[in-house]
């Protein structure tokens, strides 16, 4: 019984690292700094932002998500703009 025990919360403790580690790229659950720091996102950032990834305020933002600037930055950061953002970050592989 302790061994089920434990074989069940391995399951159960490692499901979430497992969904963590092949989330998708979005702009609602990425952190800026992770989109950042992998080039084919930041290419898909660069594209809709140009120089997005030189701004030295993204380093002040990085743990925060594109649509949590939204927030305080709608004119600058559009929803519309960050659904088409998310419309090409699903072209690529998750995490």
């Amino acid at each position: 019984m302790k061994y089920l025990s434990g074989a069940l919360a391995l399951a159960v403790l490692g499901a979430p690292i497992a969904a963590h580690a092949q989330a998708a790229w979005l702009t609602q659950t990425s952190k800026v700094g992770d989109l950042l720091a992998n080039p084919a996102t930041r290419a898909v950032l660069e594209r809709h932002f140009p120089g997005v990834s030189k701004d030295w305020r993204m380093k002040m933002v990085k743990g925060k998500t594109f649509r949590q600037l939204n927030t305080m930055a709608p004119d600058r950061l559009p929803a519309a703009k960050l659904d088409a953002v998310d419309r090409d970050l699903q072209a690529i592989p998750a995490r």
